[in-house]
């Protein structure tokens, strides 16, 4: 079945343009109040620009661009890219442009389109909008806000608590405890959960359903379970266990790199949640930026993490080692994620321009279709980028079960069913473990299935080691390349362009006054 059948919600992209401009300013020449929001048609234009937010701010950090996160610590390398660079050798302050600039601007252009649309959708009178009609706008709408303010409060704690349009009068808002933004955080995934449907996502493809509040709720329970000195909370490992186990109707894939790619995302039973792209009309540039540019080189760091296909840990004795091709024999999420000096497609060997300066490049989310645009060169990709998927569910559901009652067969399971899924075939866990090395097992099962996804910067923050690890960091191929991390930046500085422009209400993050 065509893609495209799936995206009517992106039929409306093409006049998008001027609903984004109502959604913050009403220029002359594009929709008011006065001839806005009267009808069902124009919530779904509002609603489709709340949903392009994710695509369009921030260098794509909240969809396509994800994989630069990985760049902030011992994952992979972004060639050229000297904002993420900045965060990698602790180059950090409030002048600082790129990413710590990005995030938080791009988070408060999506939190003001949400509280416009809540504030209108509130005050809709028109009758052609059903009670369940109303219900499902807000709850995709919360969720989003929710999105948003879980990166605000991961990467800057205390942050200002905007949940209405701001005119003249409120225009300056200071910060609230992130305490308080956390709440907010599960308030509104709460109320989401409660009206939002329970289809799964292939039944509405495009759209926020329940199963996604859920997991986006999940992924701040984990984060917020762990104390200062990375010690879990007992008590909120086994809430995360309740909320994960209510996600219902998915599975994983048999085919592990289907879930990253074109025709495989249509009927992927793991997906929980993606940022849908259709080009012309709306596209990204992944494929240029992780492949030929580099973005994201994959560190030896990481690819020595993956074991070999008997499940013994890397090593260059080992005789299934090949030096030729470090890649063979190993753990096939490895060659399903990165390859070494060629790239290689089905029959098609791509050359790589440029110098790979680990000798691998990243593979995961690279288009395998080459009728267009060679290889790692496509600059109107429109994969769609999966936000949650139902291994990262797994994974938590492991992680809690062990802290909680340590490694029962529930935790044994769940790691395990990811690693014998169809096409990766690892074996199984060793027997007999004790809770401090299935922790381990767990923390490097992370690493792999979810490499270049987004998470390791905020699963070594969580855990607390993120200052252990990238100080002691060494990557045998880039000698040079060395990091910093001190205990200031487990929370980024407000950009001073904002604090400049906020007559003395918002105040800076301590440690970079």
């Amino acid at each position: 079945m065509k893609k495209a059948k799936y995206y009517l919600l992106l039929a409306l992209v093409v006049i998008m343009s001027g609903c984004d401009d109502f959604l913050e300013k009403n220029p002359p020449s594009k929709p008011s109040e006065n001839t806005f929001w009267k009808q069902k048609s124009d919530l779904d234009m509002a609603l489709t620009a709340c949903y392009g937010t994710m695509t369009k701010f921030s260098h794509g950090y909240f969809s396509f661009g994800t994989p630069q996160w990985d760049s902030f610590v011992d994952n992979c390398h972004s060639v050229g890219e000297g904002i993420t660079f900045d965060v990698f050798q602790g180059n950090i302050d409030p002048s600082t442009v790129g990413i710590i600039q990005d995030v938080y601007k791009g988070s408060y252009v999506g939190i003001t389109r949400m509280n416009l649309f809540l504030y209108q959708l509130d005050r809709y009178e028109n009758t052609d909008l059903s009670d369940t009609e109303r219900d499902f706008y807000k709850g995709q709408v919360l969720f989003l806000r929710a999105f948003y303010y879980s990166f605000l409060y991961r990467c800057y704690g205390d942050v200002p608590l905007i949940l209405e349009p701001l005119d003249l009068e409120t225009q300056y808002q200071p910060k609230v405890e992130a305490a308080k933004i956390l709440e907010q955080i599960y308030s509104d995934l709460d109320d989401a959960i409660g009206l939002l449907p329970d289809n799964t996502y292939l039944e509405l493809p495009g759209r926020v359903t329940k199963g996604a509040a859920l997991a986006l709720k999940v992924r701040i329970m984990l984060y917020d379970a762990y104390n200062d000195n990375g010690k879990a909370d007992i008590g909120k490992m086994g809430n995360i266990l309740t909320v994960a186990e209510q996600i219902k109707g998915y599975s994983l894939s048999n085919d592990f790199e289907s879930i990253f790619q074109g025709a495989g995302q249509e009927t992927n039973t793991e997906i929980i949640f993606s940022t849908k792209y259709l080009a012309p009309n709306n596209w990204h540039t992944s494929d240029l930026w992780f492949g030929a540019w580099l973005r994201c080189a994959p560190l030896t760091n990481l690819v020595s993490e993956f074991e070999f296909k008997d499940g013994t840990s890397f090593s260059t004795e080992n005789p299934l080692y090949n030096p030729e091709n470090p890649i063979e024999n190993r753990d096939p999420r490895l060659d399903m994620s990165t390859f070494y000096q060629q790239l290689v497609m089905g029959d098609v060997e791509q050359p790589v321009t440029g110098v790979l300066p680990t000798g691998y490049g990243l593979k995961k989310f690279v288009t395998r279709d080459k009728t267009q645009y060679p290889i790692g060169y496509n600059t109107r990709s429109d994969q769609d980028w999966v936000h949650f998927r139902y291994a990262e569910i797994l994974l938590a559901i492991a992680e809690a079960e062990n802290e909680v009652n340590g490694p029962t067969q529930k935790a044994y399971d769940a790691i395990n069913s990811i690693r014998a899924r169809k096409g990766v075939d690892m074996p199984p866990l060793p027997t007999g473990l004790n809770q401090t090395q299935m922790r381990e097992k767990i923390r490097h099962e992370r690493r792999i299935e979810l490499a270049f996804e987004g998470h390791r910067y905020f699963d070594l923050k969580r855990w607390r080691i993120i200052g252990e690890i990238m100080n002691n960091f060494d990557e045998p191929t880039l000698p040079l390349y060395k990091s910093v991390f001190e205990d200031r930046f487990y929370l980024w500085p407000i950009p001073q362009s904002e604090i400049d422009k906020n007559n003395g209400v918002l105040v800076q993050n301590p440690n970079y006054k």
